[in-house]
């Protein structure tokens, strides 16, 4: 702001004056908290360095913990995500019995398939090779036939020509 722009537009010379003093005592201000900011900033900076060092005193192995508890913690949520991803893809698997079952997670989990999307890695691949090595942890499917009818409910041919169909497709 200059004095010519403030006459230009109507000012005498006493209220230019009074224009500057204000503006003055406004840059003061604006100059006063600058410096005490500033000089609070520098205060915390050397109250941070100061705990610090009082920290690293008291314990000096207080970053490797902190590190150590992060990873710590990592762990237990892919261990989690694991689980979950494990009881998501027995969850359409019929067994024999509970205990089929507890061990078939027990097996999973100490095979420790990489988890993606919520899915295990070569879930399937495990399935078929723990299908081969324990056959009877999984429930047989017997066909469901109830009063002489179809599980598929398609018309006709007895129980005892269902359940021969089905053993037939079932040995092959």
């Amino acid at each position: 702001m200059k004095t010519e722009e403030l006459k230009a537009i109507g000012l005498n010379d006493e209220q230019v004056q009074k224009v500057f003093a204000m503006n003055g005592a406004d840059i003061e201000r604006q100059k006063q908290t600058i410096t005490t900011l500033t000089t609070e900033r520098d205060a915390a900076r050397t109250q941070l360095g100061e705990a610090n060092k009082k920290l690293e005193g008291y314990d000096p192995d207080w970053k490797s913990k902190a590190t150590k508890a992060e990873n710590d913690a990592k762990a237990q949520v892919a261990e989690l995500q694991n689980d979950f991803a494990a009881q998501s893809a027995v969850s359409g698997v019929k067994f024999s019995s509970e205990s089929a079952k507890k061990a078939f997670l027990a097996d999973l989990k100490a095979k420790k398939l990489p988890v993606q999307d919520g899915r295990l890695l070569g879930f399937d691949d495990f399935l078929a090779d723990y299908k081969k090595t324990d056959p009877g942890a999984f429930a047989s499917g017997y066909p469901n036939v109830k009063d002489g009818g179809d599980p598929n409910n398609k018309p006709g041919g007895s129980p005892r020509d269902q359940f021969a169909e089905w053993f037939n497709q079932v040995t092959k």
